[in-house]
């Protein structure tokens, strides 16, 4: 499965999302790789089993032993965060290039907000809500990681030409 085939899949299941990460920058202007998808889920009960449907049928699975059905159970998500610093839960496609998919359970700035500012950008056939640059300045500051301060300083340059 390809990254945009899991786009596809997700929007067409109607799973309420906001694309965030590597590819989010790349579809708000700074062309760069990335190797996996990350994304907020609303995390009302029906939109996870949106959601979850949707993964089983792509053959994701968790990268951490545990059944998919986990990430519906909002207590253990809370607990992960508290006690092993939990920040995704990670899937993962079976073929030899795993495409991953992370969905952030705690981010920085709340789904709603995510939401509301997202930019619907055309991918293919589909369109996808992609966090607006600001929130994902916002996401990416504080990381530490090089390749975050790189996308921060894209993310700027383009913000300035707007």
């Amino acid at each position: 499965m390809k990254m945009f085939d899991l786009l596809k899949l997700l929007t067409r299941s109607e799973v309420d999302f906001v694309l965030v990460g590597g590819l989010a920058v790349a579809l708000q202007g700074y062309q760069r790789v990335t190797l996996d998808v990350d994304v907020v889920l609303a995390m009302d009960e029906a939109n996870l089993q949106r959601f979850i449907a949707a993964a089983k049928s792509a053959g994701l699975r968790p990268g951490i032993p545990v059944p998919l059905d986990t990430l519906a159970r909002p207590e253990l998500i809370d607990q992960w965060h508290r006690e092993k610093g939990m920040l995704a839960f990670s899937l993962r496609t079976g073929e030899a290039r795993a495409l991953t998919l992370d969905v952030l359970v705690k981010p920085v700035v709340p789904f709603a907000q995510l939401r509301q500012d997202a930019s619907m950008v055309k991918v293919g056939e589909i369109e996808v809500p992609v966090a607006s640059i600001a929130h994902l300045i916002e996401m990416k500051s504080g990381t530490g990681r090089s390749k975050d301060l790189l996308d921060i300083e894209e993310l700027r340059k383009i913000q300035s030409q707007q």
